[in-house]
């Protein structure tokens, strides 16, 4: 080679460089043709070693750089090149330990199976092979550190010791505790029968009074508020209905063949899907069938030596599950079914409704008998009998703890017999005196049957023109009550009625149609609403709000906020659910009582089957209460009327409009700058002249803005 030539290639080896590259090229060509060549090639990749292929290049690649430029590197640094290959081996078997989506790196992990030999996918293994390695590397780069291995150990070794002496003297002092223990109770047990020896020459005067005082249980639970038992009010002036008034409950007999082949539908219908599932718990409701489904195992396909040993088993899905929906559907021929993908508290399963192929009635009496509703009129709450649910346990409800209601449904879907079940569950528990209700009917038919029982306070209302004063009045005794607890020092209804001698009555708001308030009221009845949602549940006021529309307009976000228990029966759309449920689901409902139940014991929306009061029962109850005289009841005044009168006298406009309904307006044009004249009408009920007249002076301020 000339100089000129040496000058120009600046002693670069153009001899080594071309055969790297030559090998690199051969190399890839090899890769890329036998990638598109051979049909199980990629799988065959991905299922060896994965991504470990990446390690296993890059450890090839550095060797044969060094045999190309550096060749006596490879000899006098083989320890390092030995501590390297160390580290691909631990950097390959810690791949196994993260999981693809789906195939052989689901099954294997990213290093594919050689990989999954090395450690099984284990953590435990690879953190031994992590703890090899170091060892490895550490000896072949430091070769003295034997020694300090050696002095671990020792010390090691020397710590184990001490703490198998220290665990052998506890063992024994512990079994000394014992033995002595065990010898005073026996000591004692012996004395014991010593001692009962002696009267059982005359076991009669013994067990005698335990036998007398057996009847007397019953009347013992005398501090509780209205007992169902007892069948009197607290004060004693006035008498429960017996339970003789409910209609007794009806059997109802299940059909275990037709539910057994429903469980096997089931399986059958999502095994065709390449869904497999067990079912280990079947709830029958009265209208609803739950079954228990437990996500199984998919069928292992062997490999290509056809070993299926090596393989882990792969589960199925929840959201496998709940994607079959319509599939489960057309298989069980019926559009009424609810996939529950949340596991209940408690249980491992996830949750399948399915209509009852028998359905049942949940009667009043079956949940006024049972035990949760009894122990919620013992601990002294408004006992509600709601229903069963799809498990057929009792939806027994405190709407004092709720302590509001929301009920929304269309037109036959239950909501008024709902209603009904709640006001019989009120009249039932609860006398006159310590329960009071104001009802509110637009519809006039659903309520009115209850004037003439001494709880009501006043007539049900139908006219929306006596909504709002009613509204006030008790906002006004809602303030009434908060300043008594505030002389008295309590903080709640219960704490006044203990410490006071006339105690408060629980007031009830119940309202059939909340949407024709809404409609006419507008926005000075959600106020009012909202802030008796807000503040009654201390002064003993609860509301419970019916609709069958409902719409934002309706029920609105911030009532929602102050409502949080909510009874949503069949609606007719999924966005009507989504108002009632913030969710889906209530339009997927059977009707007919079927329910979906959210309060805050609840995280998800529960099903169940509202009961049924007959027209019989209820005009019995209601005859009860009419036929029956007792003590005068402390009067409740609700009819305080408003400041501003509905016809004010010309002679005073000018005081009105530049009086306290001016800077009211000011108020209500800063929340709402698209105030109109119809909207001050209906909260000052002025005329409209005066209206506009202060709409004028608000768009002058600057304050309204639109035409």
């Amino acid at each position: 080679m000339s100089a000129a030539t040496a000058a120009f290639t600046g002693g670069f080896n153009w001899f080594k460089t071309g055969i790297t590259a030559g090998v690199l090229v051969v190399s890839t060509m090899l890769f890329a043709v036998a990638y598109l060549a051979v049909p199980d090639f990629p799988e065959w990749l991905t299922a060896s070693l994965g991504v470990g292929w990446a390690v296993a290049a890059g450890y090839g690649l550095a060797v044969l750089l060094a045999m190309v430029y550096r060749p006596k590197s490879l000899a006098q640094g083989w320890k390092w090149w030995a501590a390297l290959a160390v580290v691909a081996f631990v950097a390959v078997g810690g791949l196994t330990l993260w999981q693809g989506d789906s195939g052989a790196s689901y099954a294997y992990g990213m290093a594919g199976q050689w990989g999954y030999s090395l450690t099984g996918s284990h953590l435990w293994m690879w953190l031994i092979h992590l703890v090899g390695a170091l060892v490895i590397v550490s000896l072949l780069l430091v070769p003295q550190a034997w020694k300090g291995y050696l002095v671990a150990g020792r010390f090691i070794g020397v710590a184990a010791w001490t703490a198998l002496v220290f665990t052998a003297i506890g063992i024994k002092y512990v079994a000394i505790g014992l033995a002595m223990a065990s010898v005073a109770v026996v000591n004692g047990a012996r004395r014991l029968v010593r001692v009962r020896r002696r009267p059982l020459a005359t076991p009669k005067p013994v067990f005698a009074p335990e036998l007398k005082q057996e009847p007397k249980e019953p009347d013992q639970p005398e501090p509780s508020i209205p007992a169902q038992k007892a069948n009197v009010s607290r004060s004693g002036g006035w008498q429960l209905p017996p339970l003789d008034t409910l209609a007794p409950p009806e059997p109802h007999q299940m059909n275990g063949a037709a539910i057994a082949d429903m469980a096997e539908e089931i399986k059958d219908a999502l095994s065709e899907h390449g869904v497999y599932v067990d079912i280990e718990d079947v709830k029958a409701g009265p209208r609803v069938i739950k079954f228990g489904l437990v996500p199984g195992y998919m069928p292992q396909r062997p490999g290509k030596d056809g070993d299926t040993s090596r393989q882990r088993p792969s589960r199925v899905r929840v959201g496998d599950i709940a994607k079959r929906q319509k599939d489960l559907a057309l298989a069980l021929k019926s559009p009424y079914i609810r996939i529950i993908e949340t596991p209940e508290p408690g249980e491992g399963l996830v949750g399948l409704e399915v209509p009852n192929p028998t359905p049942g009635k949940v009667l009043m009496r079956s949940i006024v008998e049972g035990p949760e509703f009894n122990k919620i009129v013992d601990k002294g709450g408004l006992a509600f009998a709601l229903g069963e649910d799809a498990g057929g346990q009792s939806l027994a409800l405190d709407l004092a703890a709720m302590p509001h209601l929301l009920i929304a449904g269309a037109t036959g879907s239950g909501k008024s017999v709902c209603i009904n079940s709640l006001v019989a569950s009120l009249l039932m528990t609860r006398p006159p005196d310590e329960l009071r209700m104001v009802m509110v009917d637009p519809k006039r038919v659903e309520l009115t049957p209850f004037n003439g029982i001494p709880h009501l306070v006043m007539p049900v209302i139908v006219e929306p023109d006596e909504v709002q004063p009613a509204l006030r009045g008790l906002i006004n005794e809602m303030s009434r009550r908060y300043k008594l607890m505030e002389e008295m020092g309590v903080r709640n209804i219960a704490g006044y009625n203990a410490k006071s001698g006339e105690p408060m009555c629980f007031l009830v708001l119940i309202v059939d149609e909340l949407a024709d308030l809404m409609m006419t009221g507008g926005l000075e009845v959600e106020q009012q609403l909202v802030r008796l949602a807000q503040l009654g549940r201390a002064a003993g006021i609860h509301m419970v709000l019916a609709t069958q529309r409902p719409s934002v307009k309706v029920v609105t976000g911030l009532l929602k906020a102050n409502v949080p228990a909510r009874v949503a029966f069949a609606v007719a759309s999924q966005v009507d659910s989504r108002v009632i449920l913030d969710g889906a689901g209530a339009e997927a409902l059977m009707g007919k009582g079927d329910l979906l139940l959210l309060n805050n014991d609840f995280p998800k929306a529960r099903r169940g089957q509202g009961t049924l009061v007959y027209d019989d029962e209820m005009d019995r109850l209601i005859d009860f209460w009419r036929n029956q005289q007792g003590p005068p009841l402390p009067p409740i005044d609700l009819t305080e009327e408003d400041d501003v009168s509905d016809d004010p006298d010309p002679e005073n406009i000018d005081d009105i409009y530049q009086g306290n309904v001016l800077d009211q307006a000011r108020d209500l044009a800063l929340r709402n700058p698209r105030l109109t004249s119809a909207m001050l009408e209906r909260r000052f009920k002025v005329r409209k002249s005066i209206a506009d007249e202060l709409i004028e002076e608000l768009r002058g301020e600057g304050l309204v803005i639109g035409g």
